[in-house]
């Protein structure tokens, strides 16, 4: 019972509003100046369970691949200290791994290599780019990327991929002088399982979704490498959605990073502790986008109308394709939101 109550009553959206005040900005900031030279390489290790994931994410076995926002009763787990935390997220952790069901269609899936054949496609295309792809060169500066690959529940039953390209800028030291992260969601939301869900065809659905949000990760990354985006500070918005890792719909404004008119990119004015922040991709059709001014909230609830759930899902007529802006996510609604919050963490599990 006391679980079921706390769960219920700590909202997503308040843990995250209380930190957006007393945390530091790093994700959100842009690329420094470009170095003369610079290589870059993509990173074989798996992203850290300290800060790159929440608690009770189920990663994948043999993948780069995390399950998350079918977390439930953490709240719970907290008013048990250090170990109650750790076997909540144990829990959780098993709770994603059967809803996932049969994963042996993800094993063949090479993201590394994906990313790799990207960036050097992307740098071959920019006859003024500076970048160089291979391994760290004593005295140069090195760009790591360490992509992966964030499945993430939008209700009891859909789930949306987000590619996630981890960026870590290291100066001719060896010293970290930036990092960010390139988040982009997918256009679908869909069930593991069926003949139209993401294993279906030998998981054919899941890795063409993913190889378009891989490219375009990479994409705006390379772009705000070097310095061809948008990156204005005095342009606020609202961007509401449902972002990785988190269940609950949320609000959140941000800076405009890139308008490319299928898409945008923007960074959330949220600090780095929180697992979603640096530079987000939504396809406009599966967000609602406002202008915001630096006063306004960094956070707030979002809810979208029950007749355009299977439009803001990207499940409009069941081939997720966009019909008009009639399909557009409803406004953000002013009012509390009826439906209770889901109790994943947007905080790393703590040392």
């Amino acid at each position: 019972m006391l679980r079921v109550a706390v769960s219920r009553y700590i909202p997503v959206f308040a843990c995250v509003a209380t930190l957006a005040g007393c945390a530091t900005f790093h994700n959100a900031e842009p690329f420094p100046k470009e170095p003369k030279q610079m290589t870059v390489d993509v990173s074989k290790e798996m992203p850290s369970t300290w800060t790159e994931m929440p608690m009770g994410v189920h990663v994948v076995p043999n993948t780069r691949m995390l399950v998350s926002g079918h977390q439930a009763g953490q709240g719970a787990s907290m008013l048990f200290g250090p170990l109650g935390v750790l076997v909540g997220s144990a829990i959780n952790a098993e709770r994603g791994k059967s809803m996932l069901g049969d994963d042996k269609a993800l094993g063949s899936h090479d993201l590394v290599s994906a990313t790799e054949q990207l960036v050097k496609d992307g740098i071959a295309a920019d006859a003024q780019s500076k970048l160089k792809f291979g391994p760290g060169i004593a005295g140069t500066p090195q760009l790591t990327l360490l992509p992966f690959v964030v499945l993430s529940y939008v209700n009891d039953t859909d789930v949306r991929p987000y590619v996630v390209v981890k960026t870590t800028l290291k100066d001719a030291t060896g010293a970290q002088v930036w990092s960010s992260r390139y988040i982009s969601a997918s256009a679908q939301a869909r069930p593991f399982a069926g003949d139209n869900g993401w294993l279906s065809d030998s998981g054919q659905p899941l890795k063409q979704a993913l190889a378009q949000s891989l490219r375009r990760s990479v994409d705006v990354m390379l772009r705000d490498v070097a310095g061809k985006t948008l990156r204005d500070p005095a342009k606020w918005m609202y961007v509401g959605g449902q972002y990785a890792f988190v269940k609950q719909p949320l609000k959140v404004k941000g800076n405009l990073v890139l308008d490319e008119g299928e898409y945008i990119a923007f960074t959330p004015r949220l600090g780095d502790v929180v697992v979603f922040t640096g530079v987000n991709i939504f396809d406009r059709k599966i967000v609602a986008i406002s202008d915001a001014t630096e006063q306004d909230p960094n956070v707030a609830k979002f809810e979208v109308a029950e007749g355009n759930a299977q439009r803001a899902a990207g499940k409009d007529g069941g081939d997720g394709k966009d019909s008009g802006a009639s399909g557009a996510p409803a406004a953000p609604a002013a009012g509390p939101a009826t439906t209770p919050a889901a109790s994943v963490s947007m905080l790393p599990p703590a040392r």
